[in-house]
């Protein structure tokens, strides 16, 4: 039947109407499809980061071995134009009537293109020949002692005209020559005139033996060069170039000093410094010293030290990308990174000591690894850590390794080369793209693809000894000067964030939860009507304007009243607690007349009042406690750290106090309280209250001491060094957008409590606090928890607070008065100006990705425990 009759006479549908059925299909297709879509959508955002952060891990990959048959002679050094399409080869000096001479070879075919005479480039009798990588700077020592400094290598310009015919017909990175220059198609439709330049300037006639090596730096003001002959001599001169500003003329100015041989230490490599303060000098035996030559007219030896382990010779040494890192391989195949950090037991007048930072060992061949494979040569990379050890097996095999020096791994390696000699220079292109090596009658070239060999999972996790670093240390510095080494430390950032939290939370959740239980359980509607939508309101600061505040506003305010806000924490709270207790004692009929204005009573009086009391005891407490200045004892200007301790344990004594007093004291004073009237009542209680916080301050002064006695500071830890941007501004601007989410969400848990159980509880003979205590709170604690885990995720994604208020200084600390760099401020602050697809780029992806692992696990566990809460609830 369609319809029954009623008392009514009316009839009713059992069927439902196909309207409200059409609107129940349409809300569960709407609420289904958002359901799943936002599902769907965080993870595609993940998908999103993982997609971009991945090719992070994706290994180095190098081309087939291109063997040119390029009838070359001896190799003793090689490179390339900047396109690496053009290569130079300059033959040894030894090596008969081609010696010192330079081959220029196109790399595509191995062919020869132009040769250049020693004679014609300046280098006949050339013994020692040193092109600083990836540029043309350039030291020649010659067999008489001569050192000459100037430009050697390949020059590359744009054709703006049209090219030469024999170039129009040429496939890309192919070359002819054309009028005694080499014509390089460079594109489909670009072409570059290529040339070979030696300009050398005048020699220096310092030494008289033959030269076996050299090094050259450019700096600001010049160029620093080093030369060390067969003797052991040593000469060192700088060339100032200072222009008159009325005529424009350049006038050069050499200065310098000749090193006399030193007695049993014959070097046979030197290199300067990229800044031109010191020099290494090493021997074929690994012994190596060390000097100072800030002063190039009076250098002084610092430190004496070994670069190779059992006698082993020293095959090559190289100099880093960043100047002041050394590479130094031995005969037996083993490659060692020295530098020189400060430390306080170096025995250096200038604090210095130099330390093996990387160890690679050598490649092995053979039955389990039985035979080592000896370095040949090193070439340094001009744009990154990255550098190639040349190997030889004898004359059977050769092999290249590309190492990094910051990761200390091995990129890659290209071995088994049979057939060939021994490879006598390598180099890699300025481009990163290629890898040149030359033996004797061979040039070999690969083609190279490392884009990020400078990041790996442990360097993004684990500590890295990074150049000139004391020793292995997280760091986040992504940005520095043109030979800076990046430092993509994840670790600080993730440790700023956590610090960010737990601050934020430690001064946020206490307020926002202890406000939802007075407003939804003691404060009266009418109040209660007009303050919560006033403190939902906060949520819609915007965070720019709140970080804006902390930064610029309080953060000056912050710094110049430090101790009353210290002491604040301690006495606010104390005024509110003797204020409670002053309520108590007052008599019945007063304390109903004036119940309704309770709330304005404490705003107006106990609260300034606190805050009174704070400010009139700080200078009194900052010279009990400090010396009387707080911000010089945090930075550690004199005083013990018997004061930082009680501060840090006051907290830890009363909770302890409230312990005991709950445990053995409040029992006792029930037992004897039967028959006391309300006054006598509230005064003992005000008493026990008063003796509470003196064995509190008895308690926290005796650890104090104690901890003192033994040494120990608290300053380096929880404590230290003060900063005007720190930890405690960020809780401080962060609470205002934490307190209000935390705040709204948990009284809407307390007041959805059923009625009945409230009411149970009271007509028990409960009183109020204890029924919202062991009632009302253990029934909502499902809801609760859910409100501080949004608030922890707020805190934990918040981006333009901490920016503006943090200092974004990348620290592991916990000083609460220092600063730091979470993982949002870092990806707001440096994505916008990473190049698309560098490593930058992508470590600011993984960086997301952590953020987004971090919400996702916090999120996940939080729903967890809130379901175990509501289950608990249920069983109420």
């Amino acid at each position: 039947m369609d319809s029954t009759p009623t008392f009514t006479g009316r009839s009713r549908r059992r069927r439902t109407n196909p309207w409200v059925r059409a609107g129940d299909a349409i809300a569960r297709s709407v609420i289904t499809f958002g359901g799943i879509g936002t599902i769907v959508a965080v993870l595609l955002v993940g998908l999103f980061l993982l997609s971009v952060a991945l090719p992070l891990l994706r290994g180095s990959r190098i081309e087939a071995d291109v063997s040119r048959a390029a009838d070359l002679g001896t190799a003793a050094a090689i490179g390339t134009d900047e396109s690496g399409a053009i290569a130079w080869v300059l033959q040894d000096a030894a090596d008969g009537a081609a010696g010192g001479g330079v081959d220029l070879i196109g790399v595509a075919d191995g062919s020869r293109l132009l040769t250049r005479s020693a004679a014609d480039c300046g280098l006949e009798g050339a013994t020692a020949v040193r092109i600083v990588p990836g540029g043309m700077l350039a030291a020649v020592g010659y067999a008489d002692g001569r050192l000459r400094t100037g430009r050697i290598g390949l020059e590359s310009t744009f054709l703006a005209a049209a090219p030469p015919a024999a170039a129009r017909s040429l496939a890309v990175a192919r070359a002819v020559v054309a009028d005694d220059a080499i014509i390089v198609r460079t594109g489909a439709d670009t072409f570059a005139r290529v040339v070979f330049v030696t300009t050398l300037g005048t020699p220096s006639r310092a030494l008289t033996e033959r030269i076996v090596d050299v090094d050259v730096v450019q700096l600001t003001d010049g160029m620093l060069a080093a030369a060390v002959d067969t003797s052991g001599r040593v000469r060192i001169e700088k060339s100032t170039v200072k222009r008159n500003m009325l005529t424009g003329k350049d006038t050069t100015r050499t200065t310098g000093a000749t090193l006399d041989a030193e007695p049993g230490f014959r070097p046979a490599f030197v290199r300067v410094s990229e800044l031109g303060d010191q020099m290494f000098l090493v021997a074929t035996d690994g012994s190596a010293r060390r000097s100072v030559i800030r002063d190039v007219e009076q250098p002084r030896t610092m430190e004496t030290f070994s670069v190779t382990d059992d006698g082993r010779s020293v095959a090559a040494v190289e100099r880093l990308f960043g100047g002041t890192s050394l590479a130094v391989a031995d005969t037996a195949g083993d490659v060692r990174v020295f530098f020189a950090v400060e430390r306080e037991a170096a025995k250096a007048d200038d604090g210095l000591s130099t330390v093996v930072a990387k160890r690679f060992p050598a490649a092995t061949v053979g039955a389990g690894g039985s035979r080592r494979i000896r370095a040949t040569a090193i070439a340094a990379s001009p744009r990154s850590r990255l550098f190639a050890v040349a190997e030889a097996d004898g004359d059977a095999d050769a092999g290249v390794r590309l190492l990094q020096a910051t990761t200390g791994a091995e990129v890659l390696r290209v071995s088994g080369i049979s057939g060939r000699p021994p490879v006598r220079a390598v180099c890699i292109t300025p481009r990163e793209d290629a890898l040149l090596s030359a033996g004797h009658g061979t040039l070999g070239a690969w083609t190279l693809e490392v884009p990020h060999a400078d990041v790996s999972l442990g360097a993004l996790l684990r500590p890295m000894w990074y150049e000139n670093f004391p020793g292995p240390a997280h760091a986040w510095e992504t940005t520095g000067h043109e030979s800076f080494e990046s430092k993509y430390g994840l670790v600080p950032l993730i440790f700023g964030t956590i610090k960010a939290t737990v601050y934020a939370m430690l001064f946020a959740t206490p307020i926002a939860i202890l406000a939802a239980i007075y407003s939804s359980q003691f404060l009266h509607p009418l109040w209660r009507a007009r303050i919560k939508p006033t403190i939902e309101m906060m949520a819609s600061l915007p965070s720019v304007v709140l970080g804006f505040m902390a930064g610029l506003v309080f953060a000056p305010v912050l710094e110049r009243w430090l101790m009353t806000v210290i002491t604040g924490l301690f006495a606010v709270p104390l005024t509110l607690l003797v204020a409670a207790h002053a309520w108590q004692m007052l008599p019945a009929g007063v304390r109903f007349r004036l119940a309704p204005w309770r709330l304005p009573i404490v705003g107006l009086v106990a609260l300034p009042g606190g805050v009174a009391f704070a400010n009139a005891i700080a200078p009194w407490v900052e010279r009990l406690l400090f010396e009387g200045n707080v911000i010089a004892w945090l930075n550690g200007r004199g005083g013990s750290g018997a004061g930082g301790w009680f501060i840090a344990a006051l907290p830890l004594a009363a909770v302890a106090v409230a312990a005991g007093v709950g445990r053995f004291v409040n029992p006792a004073i029930r037992r004897a309280s039967q028959g006391w009237s309300q006054s006598q009542a509230a005064a003992v209680a005000f008493a026990v209250f008063v003796g509470g916080v003196l064995a509190t301050a008895g308690l926290a002064a005796a650890i104090a001491v104690q901890f003192d006695v033994l040494g120990w500071d608290i300053r380096g830890g929880l404590l230290g060094k003060y900063e005007q941007k720190n930890s405690l501004l960020v809780a401080l601007g962060m609470s205002f957008a934490i307190i209000p989410l935390v705040f709204t969400i948990a009284d809407d848990a307390l007041t959805s409590v059923p009625d009945h159980l409230r009411s149970a509880s009271l007509g028990a003979g409960a009183t109020p606090w204890q029924t919202a205590v062991r009632v009302i709170l253990p029934s909502a604690a499902s809801g609760i928890f859910s409100a501080v885990m949004i608030g922890l995720g707020r805190a934990v994604g918040e981006t333009m607070i901490v920016l503006m208020a943090a200092g974004n200084t990348p620290i592991m600390d916990w000083n609460v008065f220092t600063g730091f760099e979470t993982l949002s401020a870092a990806i707001a602050t440096e994505l916008p100006e990473a190049a698309r697809n560098s490593t930058h780029y992508r470590v600011l992806f993984v960086a997301a990705l952590a953020l987004f692992a971090i919400t996702f696990l916090v999120n996940s566990a939080a729903e967890l425990v809130r379901q175990r809460f509501r289950r608990r609830a249920l069983e109420l």
